[in-house]
């Protein structure tokens, strides 16, 4: 996504925010007050759009540290799909199409965090290769509550994407 497409972007992800506060590591209000240019990034890191009936319905980031040790690894974020597109294969393809991105930048390690209760995104990354490699407890506080994240990764520097 470019910087022309922030008007598509920023509702769709006051939307996932709003409907999923344990999902993400920055709340609905202070996604509302932020800049949001920072939702689209500067290359290398990159966000991806999904669209179904001209109108965006799913979005993906890929961010990419501009430090000289961490330029091979990328770290998925702000991946959300409407829920009237979920099982439709929008998920995988904008997951897969970000592995794509990577693999293209010539890095060789994908990361990612994922609550743990959210099995539906959980089974999504185990899907595409993704392996567990520990877990942060007490990842976020989303209220009164506090909520473990599964830490996952996948080698890039594989043929078939290999495991840790």
């Amino acid at each position: 996504m470019r910087p022309q497409d922030l008007p598509l972007l920023r509702p769709l992800r006051l939307e996932a925010l709003r409907r999923h506060p344990s999902a993400f590591g920055v709340a609905f209000e202070e996604e509302q007050a932020d800049d949001p240019g920072r939702l689209i990034g500067e290359p290398p890191s990159v966000t991806l759009g999904g669209f179904g009936g001209g109108v965006l319905v799913g979005s993906a980031s890929m961010v990419v540290s501009q430090r000289v040790k961490q330029r091979h690894k990328g770290h998925v974020v702000a991946f959300y799909v409407a829920p009237a597109w979920r099982r439709a294969g929008l998920a995988r393809a904008l997951l897969d199409a970000l592995v794509e991105q990577a693999r293209a930048q010539g890095l060789v390690l994908l990361t990612l965090s994922v609550t743990l209760g959210n099995a539906a995104a959980r089974g999504l990354y185990s899907g595409a290769g993704f392996s567990a490699y520990g877990v942060e407890p007490m990842s976020l506080r989303v209220g009164d509550e506090f909520v473990d994240a599964e830490l996952m990764a996948l080698r890039l520097d594989r043929a078939a994407g290999g495991t840790l």
